[in-house]
Formats: C-alpha cells, structure tokens, sequence
C-alpha cells in the first residue's frame, strides 16, 4: 500500500501521482575495485518500485550498468520547500514516437514540480500520443524572471497586479447549529 503524500492533488481524477525520487546506486564490488562510483540519479515515478526501474533502464544507457551487476543504495523521496506559491517551470525532454525520437522544451505553472511533471505527462498524451515510458526528462528548472520565460502562455497570468473576478458565491451559516442539508428556498449563486 502506497502512502499518500501531502503534495498529491486533492481531486485524483485531475491529475497524475507522480512523485520525485532519489535513487543512489554502485556497481557490484569485485576484488580489483572494492569501493566503487556510486551514482545518483532523480527519477520521476508513481512509487518507489518504478522509480528503481527508471533508474536501471537509464543507468543501462548512460553508464553501461545493470540490475545484474549492481545494488541500490538507498531510494528517497524528495519534497519541495515552499508549496504555497506558483512558479514556472521549465521542462527539457526527449520522447519517443512512432518514427523516431524528438527533443522537446516545455513550460507549465504549477506549485510542485511534481503537478508540473503530471501536466506534462497529460499534454504528451493528449497532444502527442506519447507513453509515460517513452517520456525521458533530461532536465527541469524553476523560472523566476521574465526574461527566463520563453512561452507566451506562461506569462499571461504573471504579475503582481493581477485580480480574478468572484463569479460564484456560496452562501454559508453563519454558525454550525444553523447549518442544514435542505433548504426552504434555492440559494443565489450568482451575483447580479
């Protein structure tokens, strides 16, 4: 059973539970090199068993090590600091299609990495027909000056003079002994 974190979205129907790890790694100690390079990597998984196949399939690539010949260290979870603002998030990757592999730089807003990387697995998916498997991420970045921003979507709602309407209003006791489950009349949820 997977524990459910804090940075999960509320509704699961909305987005993806991708979570962050740490995965650190050596090869197999042999009698010429008893202490090895040990290497780490960030993998983006739903839970910790994925996260060590990521790892493995990439290491596989990369560095020329398998599953046979090495050992797992230690698999962490990482978690951001601060989830109370929005921040841009720059997202350079490399996906597989049908034909061939492309390249690819993407930008989403979001308050964790984490929902940032579940945007993009879902506009992949949509837009591109790409499996969460074929989606490699070779780096992601936090954008903080507007200058850093290069799609035009990212930047309509930056800015400290921004102000959203209220549109709905939901009428509420102003105690709990008040507060009931039927009502005499429809409520108004709109203001006119």
């Amino acid at each position: 059973m997977v524990k459910k974190s804090a940075q999960d979205p509320q509704d699961g129907s909305l987005q993806m539970k991708i979570r962050q790890y740490l995965v650190s790694a050596r090869p197999n100690p042999t009698k010429e090199e008893p202490n090895p390079k040990v290497f780490a990597m960030r993998v983006f998984a739903r839970n910790h068993v994925v996260a060590k196949s990521r790892f493995w399939w990439n290491m596989r690539r990369l560095n020329k090590l398998k599953r046979a010949n090495g050992q797992i260290l230690a698999v962490q979870e990482l978690f951001e600091r601060r989830t109370q603002a929005i921040k841009t998030y720059g997202i350079v990757l490399k996906y597989q299609s049908r034909t061939t592999f492309h390249n690819m730089y993407k930008e989403f807003r979001d308050v964790t990495l984490n929902g940032a990387i579940s945007q993009l697995y879902q506009q992949m998916s949509g837009n591109h027909r790409a499996n969460p498997n074929a989606i490699q991420i070779i780096r992601t970045s936090v954008l903080t000056k507007g200058d850093e921003i290069k799609r035009s979507k990212s930047n309509i709602y930056r800015g400290d003079g921004i102000k959203f309407p209220i549109v709905k209003t939901i009428p509420r006791a102003s105690s709990r002994k008040y507060k009931t489950i039927f009502k005499a009349k429809r409520p108004n949820l709109y203001r006119s």
